[in-house]
């Protein structure tokens, strides 16, 4: 039988807040200049009493349907918690609540029918992900904005399906000590793409096997270069120019694993 979800089990935990400014340089949460806020989190979630982690909910025979619920709720609330945060100094209040559907208080509204998310009454662009029990959100000012974290390694069996012939033989190059790494930093500079670019879902497949070698070389701390910008984060930014009316700016989190792109 699968078992009911209950909102009010599910808590947030190690929450991390980023700033950026508009070309991926870091910037305080509460800066004028600030134009991306960003939250990572791990949830966990209680089951008769017993504190449950994804690792946990996996073995067992409902945990698909119940992980999937505790993700969404999970990314949801952890976006009421940023905007609150972000807005410190606003007329707002934080209230408590157990409902799924966090958004409504204050006149708050996620438009979710259809993507890019949107957050009402601001129109700011909102972006979700979840790996395991590991969560992520992203509010943009005024552009469209892709994230993706991920807490597990990535095989070289999925960059021998998905990854270009550029990227593998890039891959091949490196040193041992940095392919997990990069392994795992062009998954994810795939999967922010395709949310950046907005792709429907017929076009997915061909979303991840896109070439992001470029961006890879420039955000790998192995390879980047003084022009890039590091902090004693692990942040590393970089801005693509290769569109002369527009830029595109990748940030990546190397100590969260998650990658962000606008």
């Amino acid at each position: 039988m699968t078992a009911d979800f209950i909102a009010k089990n599910l808590s947030l935990t190690h929450t991390q807040y980023f700033g950026f400014d508009s070309q991926g340089h870091s910037s305080p949460l509460l800066s004028a200049t600030t134009a991306v806020t960003l939250a990572v989190s791990s949830f966990v979630y209680n089951i008769d009493s017993e504190v449950t982690t994804e690792v946990n909910i996996k073995a067992k025979s409902h945990s698909k349907p119940l992980l999937a619920q505790a993700q969404k709720c999970a990314v949801r609330k952890l976006l009421y918690q940023l905007i609150f945060e972000r807005m410190k100094d606003w007329v707002f209040t934080y209230i408590q609540t157990n409902g799924v559907n966090l958004l409504k208080t204050n006149g708050l509204k996620l438009l979710e029918n259809r993507y890019p998310y949107r957050l009402l009454p601001f129109n700011y662009y909102v972006c979700f992900t979840h790996s395991v029990n590991k969560i992520a959100c992203a509010i943009h000012s005024d552009k469209v904005i892709g994230i993706d974290l991920e807490a597990n390694p990535v095989s070289m069996k999925v960059a021998e399906r998905y990854y270009t012939p550029q990227e593998k033989h890039w891959l091949s190059q490196l040193d041992t000590d940095f392919l997990p790494q990069a392994l795992k930093l062009l998954w994810m500079l795939k999967e922010a793409s395709i949310k950046h670019s907005t792709a429907s879902s017929p076009h997915l497949l061909s979303g991840l096997k896109e070439d992001k070698l470029m961006a890879a070389q420039e955000l790998l701390p192995v390879f980047t270069k003084e022009r890039n910008i590091k902090t004693p984060e692990q942040i590393y930014c970089y801005q693509d120019w290769a569109n002369l009316e527009k830029s595109t700016t990748y940030v990546y989190i190397a100590a969260e694993s998650l990658v962000a792109i606008w």
